[in-house]
């Protein structure tokens, strides 16, 4: 995990406003996300076999209300990048029962903060750089 400067640190917004304003430019809400806190994610190497294991990552942090709903108030924290390289095959120690395998679909990555290429922090910050001029035109 690699944490970016960013004009959009600590920027306040309604959850419509915020939420609107990072799906424009391709962002989506995790969907592991709390109702106090959450991530919005990019992946940034869509040409690489769409196994996405880099992404951008922004967190957010409701400061009034439950995030998803209307009356939610955002903070926005610090963006990072991060790497999530992914195990090929059945995952190790798992159980295969029948009801295991309906809820367990996904390994567990093997390293959550493998090394991070040059390319994927420049195209980060580019990512950053459209989400922000986005937020500074519409907020």
């Amino acid at each position: 995990m690699i944490p970016l400067e960013s004009s959009l640190e600590n920027i306040d917004g309604s959850f419509q406003t915020v939420d609107r304003l990072f799906n424009e430019v391709g962002f989506n809400l995790g969907g592991g996300y709390e109702y106090d806190h959450g991530y919005y994610d990019k992946a940034l190497d869509w040409e690489e076999n769409k196994e996405h294991q880099a992404y951008l990552r922004v967190p957010v942090t409701a400061i009034e209300g439950s995030i998803g709903t209307r009356q939610a108030v955002l903070r926005i924290g610090k963006p990072f990048v991060l790497m999530h390289k992914f195990r090929k095959g059945p995952a190790k120690n798992t159980s295969t029962g029948l009801l295991s395998g309906s809820f367990n679909q996904f390994t567990e990555p093997v390293d959550k903060d493998a090394g991070i290429d040059k390319k994927w922090l420049e195209r980060a910050q580019s990512e950053l750089n459209q989400l922000e001029r986005r937020f500074n035109q519409k907020l």
